[in-house]
């Protein structure tokens, strides 16, 4: 499943990840999962911690939102020098 977020307009989704096999966790609509929990890959059957996916996946919204921030300050400004 993945999790959205309003970033100055833009909308950013992050689809978590198996930790082993990188393939996108499913799970039912209304789950909730806390620290601890496991998480099983339908495809590799692995159990994902899911402290660890959150981790991963935090990080790797951090990352998309500062390059779009990047790119769009470059654009913004790319004429002033």
């Amino acid at each position: 499943n993945s999790t959205g977020v309003t970033v100055m307009g833009s909308e950013f989704k992050i689809t978590c990840l198996c930790l082993f096999c990188q393939a996108p966790l499913v799970s039912e609509e209304d789950a909730v999962f806390k620290s601890g929990d496991l998480i099983k890959c339908k495809l590799c059957g692995e159990g994902n911690d899911y402290a660890s996916v959150i981790k991963l996946a935090k990080e790797k919204g951090i990352e998309k939102v500062t390059s779009d921030l990047k790119a769009n300050l470059k654009k913004t400004f790319k004429n002033f020098k």
